[in-house]
């Protein structure tokens, strides 16, 4: 597996939160640890870019879908996307 930044970690949660997901499920699908998962969380429902619900779900909000558009435009992130995928192909 690839090490990944925080930035790409970050990202990762937004996109699987973006229709809402379980704690569990957001750890499952982004391959933390229930510590790394309760940081992230905690971090990105500070700052404003996830909410979670009265069902303990976690959903991306406007500001961390703006912040997801913003990510993709970004031609540095697009550069270490292709950096990361190179790495994997040898």
């Amino acid at each position: 597996m690839v090490n990944r930044d925080r930035h790409e970690i970050t990202i990762e949660i937004l996109k699987k939160a973006s229709d809402g997901k379980k704690k569990t499920e957001i750890m499952r699908d982004v391959g933390l640890s229930y510590l790394q998962a309760k940081h992230y969380l905690n971090e990105l429902v500070r700052e404003g870019l996830l909410v979670p619900d009265h069902k303990h779900n976690f959903r991306t909000t406007k500001k961390g879908m703006e912040f997801l558009e913003k990510c993709a435009k970004c031609p540095l992130f697009k550069w270490d996307l292709e950096r990361t995928s190179f790495s994997r192909t040898r």
